[in-house]
């Protein structure tokens, strides 16, 4: 995944705790543009002439706290680690277990190719991954009946099946693409 400048640390930190679809517009545009408004609107509002520090309890208190939010929210954007690769490779052959495929050597390779081609970044998958962009769980995707090969074409090329936000991964080659189908087909639902 794509990492923002640093000044959207925060932001990109808020995308991990609001998941989608459900709370990630409040997230990340209603609370910031709220307090924001409130930020712009206190000085209007507030028209006491003391300036004192110590004599303004509740206006310390608050830009302390947005300062330390703030840095906070920023750290952990600039050190979360995203599901890497590897790590969700590991998840394959408990996926395999799961699932009932692991006598399937291409359905095993294809939940390798799953893994590592960062499928995990949008859908999700018996719990691993994120799903980004309304993408759906692919954990019983199997039961659709839709096949190794229609699997494969439409992985191959999503927009011909009329989604245009998946990308086309028709790069990977035939053999992986096949793997890739079958790996989605033995997708049946934990047994």
């Amino acid at each position: 995944m794509p990492r923002p400048d640093w000044y959207f640390y925060f932001l990109f930190y808020l995308l991990r705790i609001f998941k989608w679809p459900n709370s990630v517009i409040l997230g990340t545009v209603g609370i910031p543009t709220i307090l924001l408004i409130i930020m712009i609107i206190l000085p209007f509002v507030d028209l006491r002439r003391e300036r004192r520090l110590l004599r303004r309890p509740v206006a310390v208190i608050a830009a302390v706290l947005v300062v330390l939010s703030m840095g906070v929210l920023t750290y952990k954007g600039a050190t979360a680690h995203e599901a890497l690769a590897s790590e969700v490779v590991q998840a394959v052959p408990s996926w395999a277990e799961q699932q009932g495929f692991k006598d399937n050597k291409d359905a095993v390779a294809g939940a390798v190719v799953f893994a590592s081609s960062g499928c995990t970044a949008c859908h999700t998958y018996l719990g691993t991954g994120s799903s980004n962009l309304g993408a759906p769980d692919l954990s019983a995707i199997g039961k659709g009946g839709l096949g190794v090969e229609g699997f494969a074409n439409y992985v191959a090329d999503p927009s011909k099946a009329g989604n245009n936000v998946m990308p086309k991964f028709a790069a990977l080659g035939d053999q992986k693409l096949h793997q890739l189908g079958e790996f989605l087909n033995a997708s049946k639902g934990p047994k």
